[in-house]
């Protein structure tokens, strides 16, 4: 799914929150360094790359709303962790894609918040559902993988996708939990050493 990194209606609603509810709070003035922070990374370039790099695992839909995806990583070294808002955000714009506690959510509508921004994505409903499908995108144990676009190519993206002129980028897979299990043993040693950072 593409990714507008760091999107600008974030970047507004953490402007809002500033305004009118906390403007302390040690996540603001930007996500991304309390990201960075909170998980011992060097740079917000390492942010960007985890992100990037990440295989997400959906595992539920509706945290935030019905259909709102919330995944995890399937490699441990990609399980970014924070905080969530206190006091929640009053205002979240459609498609935000958030981290919260060690979950990865897009925000299926405009609403309050709490998880910290990384960008904005497409929508995650169908507007013209086709008959026998569900109105949602994305189902249980789909996984996304993010690649970069801009503010305005995600602007031109959503527009096509709110005329029904496209749809979900969508690859059929399988995923295998003797493969899974075999990476995790193979990588142990330096999934350790993440966990230990983050950890300290």
């Amino acid at each position: 799914m593409p990714l507008s990194w760091d999107d600008p209606a974030t970047r507004e609603a953490i402007e809002r929150y500033m305004a009118g509810v906390r403007d302390d709070a040690p996540w603001c003035p930007w996500n991304i360094e309390f990201i960075r922070r909170v998980n011992g990374l060097p740079s917000v370039d390492d942010v960007y790359a985890t992100v990037f790099d990440a295989s997400y695992l959906v595992l539920g839909l509706g945290d935030v709303y019905l259909g709102a995806p919330v995944a995890t990583p399937l490699d441990p070294r990609h399980r970014l962790v924070t905080t969530k808002y206190n006091p929640a955000r009053t205002w979240t714009a459609e498609n935000s894609v958030g981290i919260g506690g060690a979950y990865l959510c897009v925000y299926g509508m405009e609403g309050p918040g709490g998880y910290q921004f990384v960008g904005r994505t497409h929508q995650v409903w169908r507007r013209h559902p086709e008959d026998g499908r569900d109105p949602w995108l994305l189902r249980f144990f789909d996984r996304i993988s993010w690649y970069p676009v801009s503010a305005e190519e995600l602007l031109d993206i959503r527009a096509d996708m709110a005329a029904g002129r496209r749809g979900l980028e969508a690859v059929e897979g399988t995923f295998s939990l003797a493969e899974h299990e075999r990476f995790l043993e193979e990588n142990a040693e330096s999934i350790a050493a993440f966990r230990a950072a983050q950890s300290a």
